[in-house]
């Protein structure tokens, strides 16, 4: 099945639709912020598809939302915790070593390979932003090795998201073409979104 545009917002509003229901269920607030999170990233996804027509610079701006969203969901996963940052931050310097690592290659893998049509102003903008994804998964990751339950799949969304977004940026850079590329990026990025939403719902609902 072709993926169009039509079909990316049906799917995106479908997964802001299962947050706001499973926010409601739970009564809990870092739901109902993974929710926001969710319906953030809707947006975003609605930028990059090319809504509403009049808005100009539809990367930089869906990148914007997304940055967005990936700050809520950090912030919600640090409440949903709710150890002090500090604590967290003694357990974290290795994932956070590794995707810094995977970030700057990722640049230089893929940036250095391409049709040069991102200037380095947004390269940087780009690279930044992938780091602001790693960093999410790091935080998810330390999160799932100092409480475990249902922080596994916290952490599977954040790397998701992750892997799902580094090939969106090496299509966008030029260095990765296929029709099968699209596919990937949402065969990535659904699981992402429907494992951060529903990690966070269990996490307060089941193992709380």
């Amino acid at each position: 099945m072709r993926l169009t545009k039509q079909r990316k917002m049906i799917i995106s509003g479908s997964l802001t639709a299962l947050s706001v229901i499973l926010a409601v269920l739970s009564h809990s607030s870092c739901c109902y912020l993974a929710a926001l999170a969710m319906g953030i990233s809707t947006l975003g996804d609605a930028l990059l598809a090319g809504y509403p027509e009049c808005i100009e610079n539809k990367l930089a701006k869906g990148g914007l939302a997304f940055l967005a969203a990936h700050i809520l969901y950090i912030c919600t996963l640090l409440a949903s915790y709710g150890k002090s940052i500090p604590e967290l931050l003694t357990h974290s310097a290795l994932p956070f070593s590794l995707f810094l690592v995977l970030t700057v290659l990722h640049g230089l893998l893929f940036y250095s390979r391409g049709s040069s049509r991102f200037s380095p102003g947004l390269f940087a903008a780009a690279s930044f932003y992938l780091l602001t994804v790693g960093i999410h998964a790091a935080a998810a990751v330390t999160v799932y090795g100092q409480a475990g339950g249902g922080y596994l799949l916290s952490a599977a969304g954040a790397i998701l998201f992750f892997l799902s977004d580094a090939v969106l940026l090496a299509r966008k850079y030029g260095a990765v073409r296929g029709k099968y590329v699209t596919a990937v990026i949402w065969l990535t990025y659904v699981p992402a979104q429907l494992c951060l939403i529903t990690g966070i719902f269990l996490t307060r609902s089941v193992f709380a």
